[in-house]
């Protein structure tokens, strides 16, 4: 996977410009993160307590499946 990020220009505000190049599979990559930190934040703004406390019995139940190794 290939992310690579070069910073072409500062600027006084703490900004920058910049130029990002990546090969397929660090696209896919870009995609799916982008799209979760997305999801995340409708999730934090928009859920009612309710759909929080269901979200937060799904991860758990997430985890321990991980940890037990089966899928």
């Amino acid at each position: 996977m290939k992310i690579e990020i070069k910073i072409t220009k500062e600027h006084e505000d703490g900004s920058a410009d910049a130029k990002i190049s990546f090969d397929k599979l660090g696209m896919q990559t870009l995609i799916q993160w982008g799209m979760v930190a997305m999801l995340e934040n409708a999730i934090d703004k928009y859920a009612t307590e309710k759909q929080l406390k269901e979200i937060k019995k799904t991860k758990k139940k997430s985890k321990e499946i991980d940890l037990d190794g089966r899928c």
